[in-house]
Formats: structure tokens, sequence, C-alpha cells
């Protein structure tokens, strides 16, 4: 081989080493905006109401408690319930804060202790037992309400106001010294409390991060909600599962429930001071949201134990409560 056939093969392995190096820096090069492959797709997940649109939600709200007194004997009783509600929002967010118009249209009630059933659907097909009925008197009180949900940036709620919901709020209250009955007006006050409300209409109930989430990565929300009565607050573990069908999926569990004392009316009981402790409590939470933000369904199981009494020698009895929440939005429209 002489010198020139010797230079040729220099050059040409020195040239396949300089393409090598220039082929590996390529590769872990990051182009600005691409994703990295190796991750998993990341989402930003945001929850909206498009302005102007009308939205028909219906919460199916089923309880069953077991009621075990001092003395053994237990009380079983079902209520199932139906909220037919719509929202609207009618003007964009403001620094953020959206404000969301809400009427609870109607109700469907129905209870049962034993061969006892007590039914509503609507005042003209109802049998008039049913408005003498504690249970009910308790638990239709936002039948036909209107009001107003101001939403964080955050997706929490930050408000509940209205001006019908103020009148009859104020009203309420000059009957209070006229109306001796503190059961009566325990629940018209508890039935219009932010809680109650927030309750039925609020179908985001959760906080979003404000970064994207990459699937199956956790984050934790507080979350508020009213079961028979009792305040409960907790921390949710979240995660989405992935995006499917143009819809996000979204689970949680809950971690550590829990309630701070406030004045409850607790079925056949006809005082409201009785003190109460929550001994036990999980669920599931699942929520589907659509590619636009609309929340589409929304669905929290719970198992809740109580006791009530003051002491353990005290105790009048313990309930085991199991409750169910599905809302589905079942309609959208907009007025032209």
């Amino acid at each position: 081989m002489g010198w020139n056939d010797f230079g040729k093969l220099v050059f040409v392995s020195f040239f396949a080493i300089i393409l090598s190096i220039y082929q590996i820096l390529s590769q872990e090069k990051t182009v600005p905006g691409a994703k990295e492959p190796s991750l998993p797709p990341a989402y930003l997940l945001k929850p909206v109401f498009r302005i102007q649109n009308y939205y028909n939600y219906v919460l199916y709200d089923t309880t069953e408690v077991i009621r075990i007194y001092q003395d053994s004997s237990i009380v079983k009783y079902s209520r199932n319930m139906i909220y037919y509600f719509t929202l609207v929002q009618p003007d964009p967010p403001v620094e953020g804060f959206s404000r969301v118009e809400v009427s609870i249209d109607s109700i469907y009630y129905r209870f049962q202790e034993g061969q006892n059933v007590y039914e509503f659907s609507s005042i003209e097909n109802s049998n008039p037992n049913v408005f003498k009925f504690e249970d009910f008197q308790t638990y239709s009180i936002p039948m036909s309400m209107e009001f107003t949900i101001i939403y964080s940036p955050y997706g929490e709620v930050a408000k509940i106001e209205g001006e019908r919901l103020l009148e009859k709020r104020k009203f309420i209250d000059t009957l209070k010294a006229t109306n001796p009955d503190s059961i009566w007006y325990f629940n018209w006050v508890d039935g219009l409390s932010d809680s109650r409300l927030k309750q039925i209409a609020d179908v985001i109930k959760i906080t979003f991060p404000l970064n994207p989430v990459y699937k199956d990565s956790i984050w934790s929300s507080p979350i508020e909600l009213q079961i028979e009565g009792i305040n409960i607050i907790d921390s949710l573990e979240l995660k989405c599962t992935g995006f499917f069908n143009n819809k996000y999926s979204i689970i949680g569990s809950f971690k550590n429930p829990h309630s701070k004392w406030k004045k409850t009316k607790f079925y056949g009981i006809k005082t409201l001071s009785l003190p109460y402790k929550l001994v036990g409590g999980k669920g599931g939470f699942e929520q589907i949201l659509s590619a636009g933000g609309l929340v589409q369904s929304l669905n929290i199981n719970f198992n809740l134990e109580i006791v009530v009494g003051e002491k353990a020698e005290n105790i009048l009895f313990t309930e085991k409560i199991k409750k169910n929440l599905k809302w589905e939005m079942v309609k959208s429209f907009k007025f032209k």
C-alpha cells in the first residue's frame, strides 16, 4: 500500500468518526417544543363552560343507612333523590374568575323505611302526606332555587351568591323570631347554605394543576361534601388515566375524611344538638372531562360510619351510611 492509498484510508476513517459523533449529538439534541418520545403525553386539564351555552345536568343521589342503637335494635332506611338543574356562564371570566348561573329546575324524592314509602315527583302528582314528612322537609329546600357559583382560576368554588338567594335567606331570618320551631328554621338555613347548594350544583368538585400533567401522574385536591347533613372535608389523591374517545378520565380516592361538628338533623331525631363523630370513611372518585373542558360525568361513592352521643357509655346509636352521587350532563344548547 502506498502513501496515497494510506492517506485515503486515514481520511475515510476520520470522516466516519466525525459522522458518528454528529449522529450521536443529533439524537441527544432537544428540539424546542418537541415531546420526549420516551415520556407519556402530557394533558392540560382545565374545566370550562362555553359562554352562553346552557347545560342540563342530572344528579342521582342515592343513600342507604343502617342505624344500630345501643340496645342492638336496628333501623334501615333509604333515600333516592334526583336533581335536575341547568348551568350557564353568560360572560367571559374576569381575572380568571368565572360566574356560572344555576337553576335547580326540579327534584324527584323517594324515601323508604320498611313498608313506609314517601314519594315526590311534582306538586300536582304527589301525595299531600309527603309535605308533612320531616325528611322531605329537610332535603327539598333547594328545589326551584336560582343562584350563581363563582369559580376561581383553579376550578374551586370561591363564592355562592345571587339576588334571589339573598332575598330568601333574609326572609327566613325575619321569621326566626316568630317561629319557635328551631328544626323548621334549621331546615331552611341549612338547605340554602353554601355547602348544600355547592353539593348539588358544583360538577367540578376538585382543583386542577395549572401545568400539564402526565398520564398516571398524581396530584392532590381538597374536596368538600355534605353527606346526611354532615360536612365532610378531605384531600383526594387524583390521577388522569388517559385520553380516550376525545375525553379525559380522572380517578381518585379519599385519603382521610373528617368533619367539623355543626347542627345536623338526623332522621327521626327531634333535637339538633347531638354530638357526633366520624369514625370511618372511604370512597372513590371518577370524572370524565371532554377535550374542550366540559364535565360530562362525575361519580362519587362513599362509605361512612358515625357514632352519635357524648361518650362511649352514652352513645345513642351508630350509623353506617352508603352514598352514591352521580352527575351526568344530558343536554347542551345555545339560544340564538
